[in-house]
């Protein structure tokens, strides 16, 4: 199951100055015209290149699952940048589920002159590498001053029900903003026996007292811009404001229940089991159940490719059948999945579609049913007793083992770093289990370097260069596996920051589907100029020293999001280095701890007859860490002291002074 877009709703951003007096507002339509007559009275925002004076999504459920979605939007153009916003963007589901009925536009320029666009018939474009249909148009002679309006009819079918959702916050700021579902005998049709559930997330400290529209509407005024120059946040759906919608229809038949999670954990585990088949699953002999796993999980891992196959309206969230994956020797996660379980029943093990939100944030606490909340699916085997596991975890209907069917790299009973602390979904036939992925089940990411080389006169250095990987640190093992060797040289050479003049050879690598060893490539480097000299002092090319973060916030300007470090990594590296000119360490040791990072350093220089013998270690360990909204300020003051600290380690452990 891979990601699929909570944004079902036009991003048509343009960017204006206020009117001039040459405007006339009864060129817009009648919908936008009270909105331009009452900003015109008001300055805008300072620093905006555009301002969005109304934004309007109306859902409504026409039954059998669908939804029709009706945008209005209304936007100021400020700035000469904002004329590259007067596009008008759809995003839809593939499959021939998502269709936009009509779609107009008007550009109101400040000179009176008004330019259209009225489409009935409107194409559309897949997005390659993704599921989504895209659909785009634009105004055309859009400049500073222009008012920009458009209005779109969309009908979709999404695979997982009728539910959607917004983000709110934008680019630009927004004068007013509304979501409102169809009332019963809505404008689209009745919807007496559906029940509409609006779901609101994060609106404090943004909104802390939102205005109500109609029933269950939302309508809010002044929406800020998204925050600028802020690096470091955590996911937006874990602090932005966004909305979900459902419309629950007692009357569809064959779709997920977005009632509650236990009714749709139910729903999960019976697609899975209804598909439970043996064929094209291969039978293991071992001298118990848990031995037999191993081998099951090992011939996966060697045998299956996972492949993001995407949700369609034709598939939604049912999975392949295991004989199918089987066949084809590839799958998406819900169909490995459907593969894992087939194979644990026939070794005499019970599996159970476990639902997890990978690399988009995490699912909390109390969070009701919506698009967002899940991205993936793994799998839960069920345990009599441990059997000594990480990743088991223990809930009221038992123990389970947590299993990644699409990640080839990690060995049973542990799972990659994407799982860290996250909450998971176990879908049995009772209903949910939400359980937090235990931190010793994550595979702790970690690159050991070791340069042992020699460098000439010129301070050209010939070296050769083994890397441990262990976990998905620097994704080397993937890439071994998937890629060419060109491919591989390519991505070394990005992440030892090397110069384009540098040789790079790849002597020996690792089997990369080796689950029970960590990864290894042995290189040769030549390398010029990795030893350069400035006034009395060499400075040695750091390769792979990808310690110095960016800026967590533009100085001067006050933190709006909490600031975050998401994943640990660890870095060791080890060099052995002659090099002809005497010289020694300007830094031979440093200890640092923050709440970012903590470091050791040493460096020692041995006479070698005519030069020098060098011998570095670094140990540099990034942490996780968070300050939430309250405690912003200071994680922006404590990440400015930590990127010091590290320009200055970055600066002083590779210097070496020139000795006579």
């Amino acid at each position: 199951m891979t990601a699929f877009p909570i944004l079902r709703r036009a991003l048509a951003v343009l960017l204006l100055l206020p009117p001039l007096a040459a405007q006339d507002f009864h060129a817009l339509p009648d919908w936008a015209r009270p909105h331009a007559q009452a900003a015109a009275a008001e300055p805008a925002p300072p620093e905006a290149d555009a301002w969005v004076l109304f934004d309007r999504t109306e859902f409504a459920y026409t039954g059998d699952g669908t939804i029709q979605t009706r945008r209005q939007r209304l936007v100021r153009i400020l700035t000469d940048r904002g004329r590259s916003e007067a596009i008008f963007r759809l995003i839809g589901v593939g499959g021939g589920a998502s269709k936009v009925n009509r779609l107009k536009g008007w550009n109101l320029r400040p000179d009176g002159e008004v330019t259209r666009v009225d489409r009935d018939l409107v194409l559309s474009f897949q997005d390659f590498g993704t599921p989504d249909v895209r659909t785009a148009t634009m105004l055309q002679q859009v400049t500073k001053g222009s008012l920009v309006a458009f209005e779109s009819l969309q009908t979709e079918r999404h695979p997982m029900g009728p539910t959607d959702g917004a983000y709110i916050l934008e680019t630009h700021p927004i004068r007013r903003w509304e979501l409102e579902p169809a009332k019963r005998d809505g404008w689209f049709t009745n919807t007496r026996n559906v029940e509409i559930r609006v779901d609101r997330h994060h609106f404090s400290p943004w909104f802390p007292q939102p205005g109500a529209l109609g029933e269950i509407g939302i309508g809010l005024d002044r929406v800020p811009a998204l925050p600028k120059d802020e690096n470091h946040t955590p996911h937006a759906r874990n602090v932005l404001p966004w909305v979900s919608i459902r419309f629950i229809d007692p009357d569809l038949k064959d779709a997920p229940v977005w009632t509650d999670w236990d009714a749709f954990a139910r729903w999960e585990y019976g697609k899975f089991k209804a598909l439970l088949a043996v064929d094209g699953v291969p039978e293991f002999k071992g001298k118990d159940p848990a031995d037999r796993l191993g081998q099951l999980h090992a011939w996966m891992a060697k045998e299956l490719t996972y492949k993001a196959v995407y949700l369609t309206p034709e598939r939604g969230w049912v999975p392949l059948a295991a004989s199918e994956v089987g066949r084809r020797h590839y799958g998406d996660c819900k169909d490995l999945t459907s593969f894992l379980i087939a194979g644990a029943d026939r070794i005499g093990l019970e599996a159970c579609p476990v639902l997890a939100l990978i690399l988009e944030g995490e699912v909390e606490a109390g969070e009701p049913l919506s698009l967002m909340a899940h991205n993936h699916v793994i799998t839960a085997i069920r345990l009599d007793a441990s059997l000594g596991f990480p990743a088991e975890v223990e809930t009221p209907e038992g123990r389970f083992l947590l299993v990644d069917p699409t990640d080839r790299f990690t060995s049973l009973g542990r799972l990659d770093q994407v799982h860290r602390g996250r909450r998971l979904l176990i879908c049995t036939a009772k209903g949910g289990q939400w359980v937090r992925v235990p931190d010793a089940a994550i595979v702790p990411p970690k690159v050991t370097l070791r340069l042992k080389g020699e460098a000439d006169a010129r301070g050209n250095l010939h070296a050769t260069l083994a890397i441990t990987e262990q976990g998905d640190a620097w994704k080397l093992r993937a890439i071994a596996q998937m890629a060419n060797a060109d491919a591989l040289r390519a991505d070394l050479q990005k992440r030892l920051d090397l110069p384009p003049m540098a040789v790079i050879q790849v002597l020996a690598k690792g089997d990369p589907l080796d689950q029970a060893s960590p990864f290894t490539l042995n290189l040769a480097l030549d390398l010029p100029q990795a030893l350069k000299r400035t006034g009395g002092e060499l400075e040695l090319t750091p390769l792979g020293w990808q310690i110095v973060p960016v800026q967590t916030q533009k100085p001067g300007v006050p933190r709006r999001l909490p600031v975050s470090q998401g994943n640990p990594l660890d870095l060791e590296y080890f060099a052995e280095i002659t090099t002809p000119t005497r010289c020694a360490p300007v830094l031979p040791a440093k200890e640092g701890d923050t709440p970012f990072r903590s470091f050791s350093w040493t460096a020692q220089a041995a006479d070698s007859g005519a030069g020098t013998r060098l011998s570095l270690h670094l140990q540099h360990h990034m942490k996780h860490v968070g300050f939430d909204f309250e405690h912003r300020e200071e994680g922006v003051a404590a990440s400015k002291k930590d990127r010091s600290q590290a320009l200055n380690l970055l600066a002083d452990a590779l210097a070496f002074k020139v000795l006579p």
